[in-house]
């Protein structure tokens, strides 16, 4: 696989971490890989075991399948070359897929993200609707995050909405995205959705410990 290219399969063994995240990716549910160069040391994630040395250089990095597009709402963000179709994209009509930095869960790395136009990320998703179904859905990417606020006086584990555009026909266009044609079932939609909450709780947990383990 290109080291600039993403595809989707199933995790085989439930010992590989997220990316983006950094919580553990259950056994015989849909990942995304992503073939990346990778730093030598210890690390948790990304290689084939929960704990160890990473002997580094090329090699599978994994997310969830809902932790690999977001949208770019960054406003100063510049023109990239789109992953797919190699046309220039920029805000507010493209769609990211980065890594998270080491030691710091969901936030971005400085490793440059794979930028994707939108007609791109459709086609993404569509290659890839088998693996895909029952995880990925319009009505889940509207759905809250753990690693974004709801607000000021709200609670830091209760987590917020997503990075969506605030105009409706661009909002529109962008959760198009994530529409299989045909449509899948409203049962696989609702599955969609379940599973994000389960994983939005995973790591708002996780979340909640790494502040319990900074001010030990």
């Amino acid at each position: 696989m290109s080291a600039s290219r993403l595809t989707v399969e199933i995790d085989q063994h439930g010992l590989a971490h997220c990316a983006w995240c950094d919580t553990g990716i259950p056994k015989g549910t849909s990942r995304v890989a992503r073939t990346f160069f990778h730093q030598p040391g210890h690390y948790s994630r990304n290689n084939g075991a929960t704990t160890g040395y990473n002997q580094g250089g090329l090699q599978d990095l994994y997310m969830h399948s809902q932790c690999t597009f977001q949208y770019d709402a960054n406003p100063k963000g510049q023109p990239a070359g789109c992953t797919g179709c190699g046309e220039m994209v920029k805000p507010p009509h493209r769609v990211l897929s980065r890594f998270g930095m080491p030691g710091a869960r969901c936030t971005p790395a400085t490793s440059g993200p794979l930028y994707y136009c939108f007609s791109c990320t459709h086609d993404f998703v569509q290659t890839h609707r088998e693996l895909l179904t029952g995880y990925l859905a319009a009505e889940q990417s509207e759905l809250p995050v753990a690693w974004r606020s709801a607000g000021p006086f709200a609670s830091s584990s209760e987590g917020g909405p997503p990075a969506l555009p605030k105009d409706k026909a661009l909002r529109a266009q962008y959760l198009g995205c994530f529409h299989f044609e045909p449509p899948q079932s409203e049962e696989d939609a609702a599955t969609a959705c379940s599973r994000h909450d389960e994983l939005q709780n995973v790591i708002s947990e996780a979340l909640k410990q790494d502040k319990q383990d900074r001010l030990l």
